[in-house]
């Protein structure tokens, strides 16, 4: 093998793997869910697992994080008491929205089927 060729490892050609990138940023089996919900309007944490009663705390929370994390959801926290704390869908989570819709038109079809 020449010298000069060099292999990616593999966690380097994930990274740069579309697919991939876009799997870790909305992957998660409550990700869309949570988008959709916040692109309706902003909403606080137990608004969204009211939403979402299956849904557990600690899996809410990590996938709130997570979606920040991604610049999907911004978190506000407001300075009073008792705290307050919402979360909305940012604009690039809004690029999210045309893939959820089309995510719901399947899965309309999928279940009818």
């Amino acid at each position: 093998m020449d010298a000069s060729v060099q292999i990616a490892a593999p966690a380097e050609v994930q990274e740069r793997c579309p697919l991939t990138g876009a799997l870790e940023a909305i992957g998660g089996k409550w990700t869309l869910i949570i988008l959709y919900y916040l692109a309706e309007e902003t909403r606080r944490f137990a608004e969204l697992q009211r939403l979402m009663p299956s849904i557990s705390h600690k899996v809410l929370t990590e996938t709130l994080r997570g979606l920040e994390q991604h610049d999907l959801v911004l978190r506000t926290a407001f300075d009073q008491v008792p705290p307050r704390v919402e979360y909305s869908i940012s604009e690039h989570g809004r690029t999210v929205l045309p893939l959820i819709e089309a995510v719901r038109v399947w899965g309309r079809v999928h279940i009818e089927r």
